[in-house]
């Protein structure tokens, strides 16, 4: 962060000319006399130089299944069988449930016999309407008795396929909603299934920040369950609108691989960092180096053996460092450390070089 001094820049010279002159007296050197008498300062410095500088924002959410599917019953019935639990990894088409269909068994039988009944006579007539044995009409209508045959066949057929609860897609079960001997009606939920092929993280972020986010970017997530654990995600969509209260846009984070050793699973806590408003190869100093008066930001520029403010301007502050957009030219130094007796023209010794955080 940009150092703030707690007196305007005024104060801060004032201050800092009274303090040298108690020094100086306190030493024999008397008066109000110049450089020759004047205390050298031990300050920390660092020139400015050219880096990339990119303000991150870090959100937490919790790590969820790409989609969940509600898996239903699609006909009233008993359960007679459960063949999954929560936990289970379950293929496309697995048998999850089964209803009691002994009812529904034997009205298929019986459709099944009535069309094998009724194919026989269609054929059959088929031969004799072309030795014009038989009129047209008894022709259709035997035909007319294979169609409905045929189609009770089918209806029956289907349900005896709804006893039967299947996944419809690959995944695990995460709720199971049932029990052997529970009772269900059409549509009831029976159990949950989460596609786990591909996990995401979805969080909300400030309207001011997702300008800065496209899918597609790189970025860095943590889990609170493996905190030494880093892992690569991906920004998979940032949502067309944001909400109407908390104007936050939600963002959807696609994890990629984990590292060895490291098990993820949905329900953990994620830690999301964002990267925003990249700039590659701005002049920056080290954040303490900033000053705020009330002229606005400046800095301690070393000039030889003394030092002199100089007003600048701000752009990006992130990471320890801070953007100079006017007021310096690279390789400046500028004081990090040991503003507090400085005022313009003190004598300085750079002891140290001063870095962003």
């Amino acid at each position: 962060m940009i150092r703030r001094f707690g007196r305007p820049l005024s104060l801060i010279l004032l201050a800092g000319c009274s303090g040298g002159q108690e020094a100086s007296g306190a030493q024999g050197g008397g008066g109000r006399g110049g450089n020759d008498g004047q205390r050298v300062i031990p300050v920390a410095a660092a020139p400015a130089e050219r880096r990339d500088v990119a303000r991150a924002v870090t959100v937490v959410g919790p790590v969820e299944p790409i989609r969940t599917i509600g898996v239903n019953s699609l006909m009233a019935g008993t359960v007679l069988q459960l063949h999954a639990q929560e936990g289970d990894r379950v293929r496309a088409g697995q048998v999850l449930a089964e209803l009691d269909a002994r009812e529904t068994r034997a009205q298929l039988e019986r459709a099944r016999a009535v069309l094998a009944n009724a194919q026989a006579v269609f054929e059959r007539n088929q031969q004799l309407h072309a030795n014009r044995i038989i009129t047209d009409a008894e022709f259709d209508q035997s035909r007319a008795a294979f169609d409905v045959a045929k189609s009770d066949a089918e209806l029956w057929g289907t349900r005896f396929a709804f006893s039967r609860i299947t996944a419809p897609s690959a995944g695990i079960v995460t709720a199971k909603h049932v029990e052997a001997g529970s009772a269900v009606s059409p549509n009831q939920r029976v159990f949950d299934l989460a596609d786990v092929r591909a996990l995401v993280v979805r969080v909300r972020l400030s309207e001011l920040d997702v300008v800065h986010l496209r899918a597609g970017a790189k970025v860095a997530v943590s889990l609170d369950a493996y905190p030494a654990a880093r892992l690569e995600g991906e920004i998979r969509r940032v949502f067309p609108a944001a909400d109407a209260e908390s104007r936050l846009v939600p963002v959807e984070v696609m994890l990629g691989a984990s590292p060895a050793g490291v098990t993820v699973r949905p329900g953990y806590l994620a830690r999301v960092m964002f990267a925003l408003d990249r700039r590659s190869a701005v002049l920056a100093v080290p954040a303490p180096a900033v000053g705020v008066g009330d002229d606005g930001a400046f800095v301690y520029v070393v000039e030889a053996d003394s030092v002199a403010p100089r007003a600048v301007t701000l752009g990006l502050n992130a990471e320890g460092w801070v953007e100079i957009v006017a007021g310096l030219r690279e390789g400046e130094r500028v004081v990090t450390s040991g503003h507090i007796n400085l005022r313009p023209g003190s004598r300085v010794r750079v002891t140290a070089a001063g870095g962003g955080a």
